[in-house]
């Protein structure tokens, strides 16, 4: 697709364009953002634009070079990704457990070091680059120390601070930013995928990332959600004596835990920004009245302390197995209901 089709990202748009205009590209680039920003998007959109058959410093999104990338079939584009085999013999993609590991590096590299199929440009994108052990990112800083000629890297991690220095220091940062709601609300009206009524609070609760407002759970937002949100209330309302097992043992059974825990923490994000900012950000909008009362009520350290044990709770169900989920969701449901002393 043209850089233009890209919603939004438009620093990130101009800095790439005006590369591919001056033939000024460097050997690697760091997209870095929250996820469902177009991250992956954008390296494929520049790869396309590199490969296009049309010239002229964009992707025309038709012929065959831009088509086959697009469906990450061209031979001198690849995709690298987090990878993980629990449960099978084989390796498959997973991006939110799985590991890249050196292995996957080593044969990046074999593929690169060989002169391009076509004539022009290789294009090796890493997603997830954030998700590469020591042992793989010291493999790859020797690539980006001697990049072949006519080559291209694109990292794609959240933060800069998740990658090595050394490898941070080797590429051309691109930072992707969250819409603007009312850019996102347009787009998303356009598509006609959300009720007109829940635009403004699936804009919202996006925070800004049209990837995740287009895969949002309807069901979820207006129902689901607002029963988590009611029942953590609740909980908190009566103290840890009403009902704290038994909260803890529906936590633990549900299959979306880890979303339920993405809730909790943007409801203590909410309450901090509204004490610090104001109302106007916001993400649960409709919990105003809520949010305002427990910002004007807590401590802003103690909102940071009960993020920050939601985050660990959150680290330990992703890095353990055979982890007593009820144990941890017990421990943390104590600290929520803690005071701010």
């Amino acid at each position: 697709m043209p850089f233009a089709d890209i919603l939004g990202q438009e620093r990130a748009k101009r800095i790439l364009g005006r590369a591919l205009a001056e033939n000024k590209l460097p050997h690697a680039y760091l997209f870095y953002g929250a996820e469902g920003l177009g991250r992956f998007k954008t390296a494929l959109t520049l790869a396309q634009a590199l490969m296009c058959e049309q010239g002229g410093g964009d992707a025309c999104g038709a012929c065959s070079a831009c088509t086959r990338v697009g469906r990450e079939g061209h031979p001198d584009v690849i995709a690298v990704r987090p990878e993980s085999r629990a449960g099978t013999k084989e390796w498959v993609v997973d991006l939110k457990l799985g590991t890249i590991r050196i292995e996957q590096v080593r044969e990046f590299q074999r593929w690169i070091a060989v002169r391009a199929f076509e004539g022009g440009w290789k294009v090796g994108i890493f997603e997830g680059a954030d998700r590469m052990n020591q042992a793989a990112s010291n493999a790859l800083l020797k690539t980006l120390e001697e990049p072949p000629p006519a080559s291209l890297l694109i990292l794609i991690s959240p933060t800069r601070s998740r990658l090595l220095p050394t490898i941070v220091s080797r590429c051309q940062p691109v930072h992707f930013v969250p819409l603007p709601r009312e850019t996102l609300e347009t787009f998303l009206a356009k598509r006609g995928d959300s009720p007109k009524e829940l635009l403004p609070l699936v804009s919202a609760l996006s925070g800004g990332r049209p990837g995740k407002a287009v895969q949002m759970d309807l069901e979820w937002v207006s129902g689901v959600r607002r029963e988590w949100i009611d029942r953590l209330q609740s909980f908190l309302i009566s103290g840890w004596g009403g009902g704290l097992v038994s909260f803890a043992e529906d936590l633990s059974r549900s299959d979306r835990l880890l979303d339920v825990l993405d809730l909790f923490e943007g409801w203590y994000r909410d309450v901090l920004v509204c004490r610090v900012s104001g109302p106007e950000r916001v993400m649960n909008r409709d919990y105003m009245e809520e949010i305002s009362a427990a910002a004007r009520e807590q401590d802003p350290m103690g909102t940071i302390s009960r993020i920050d044990s939601i985050r660990r709770a959150r680290r330990e169900i992703l890095g353990a197995y055979n982890l007593n989920k009820q144990m941890v969701m017990e421990c943390l449901l104590l600290t929520l209901s803690g005071s701010d002393a």
